[in-house]
């Protein structure tokens, strides 16, 4: 841990998708450094064994699914309700698959995207309207195919592309309520999903490596500090902003994932 001790301390933070992987890693950063954080998950499973390892901290779970805007005005409603405000929110829950585009779905698509772009689009509306009165800060957390082509993951792609507008858009809005609104666009990240989801083979897995200059992957480590640095005072002059942390993955070139 880099931050200062205490960074945190007496702010009230939200994390979806905050059960496993990066969400995880950035509730632990934010409860390590004395914020009170609720994490929020469409399964209950990963909650409950988060909280379980979280004990003691100022930890709050609500079962939470994002592409249900009451569930998401419930989920701010909650965590206002238990510390009295909202300074802090990061939209991290988000879900793909890979396919080529004449084998995703309507409903596929339909449900890629009310994940991805709605249930961000949800949780920022209800936690603006929080943060209104005394400001706070946002980070949407997307991917690099945000910003560039990624065959095979057009579903995921083009709705975070709509996040990274969103970003900029909501960041213009709501300066005058003291609200910065960022994006952060990890590259691939060795989290648990990624070992055991099998969303990628092992070919897949190493043409991926072979395109970062660094030859690696980040860490949720990694990834979690970047969003604590947007969240923390250094970046209070920051916003509509979409940071890429990737290892340079995005300068080279891309695996064509359609031939899967």
């Amino acid at each position: 841990m880099v931050f200062e001790k205490n960074l945190l301390k007496g702010k009230v933070a939200i994390v979806t998708g905050g059960g496993t992987g990066i969400g995880k890693e950035i509730a632990k950063h934010f409860l390590e450094l004395g914020a009170k954080v609720a994490i929020a998950g469409r399964k209950k499973e990963p909650l409950e064994k988060t909280e379980k390892e979280f004990k003691g901290k100022e930890l709050m779970v609500l079962q939470t699914d994002i592409r249900d805007p009451e569930q998401a005005n419930n989920l701010v409603r909650q965590t206002v309700k238990r510390w009295g405000k909202l300074d802090i929110l990061i939209n991290n829950a988000g879900g793909q698959f890979i396919a080529p585009v004449e084998k995703i779905s309507n409903n596929a698509f339909d449900a890629v995207v009310k994940t991805n772009l709605y249930g961000t689009f949800y949780m920022c509306r209800a936690a603006g309207e929080a943060m209104k009165k005394n400001g706070g800060k946002i980070v949407n957390v997307v991917h690099i195919y945000a910003l560039r082509a990624a065959p095979g993951l057009v579903h995921s792609g083009a709705a975070r592309a709509g996040v990274v507008n969103l970003t900029k858009s909501l960041a213009v809005e709501w300066a005058k309520h003291g609200i910065n609104v960022n994006a952060i666009a990890p590259g691939i990240t060795e989290t648990e999903g990624l070992k055991t989801e099998m969303i990628y083979d092992k070919k897949t897995l190493q043409e991926l490596k072979d395109t970062i200059p660094l030859h690696r992957y980040a860490s949720p480590k990694e990834i979690a500090g970047v969003v604590t640095f947007l969240v923390s005072p250094a970046a209070d002059y920051i916003t509509g902003q979409t940071l890429v942390v990737d290892g340079g993955q995005i300068l080279g070139n891309w695996p064509d994932f359609t031939r899967l």
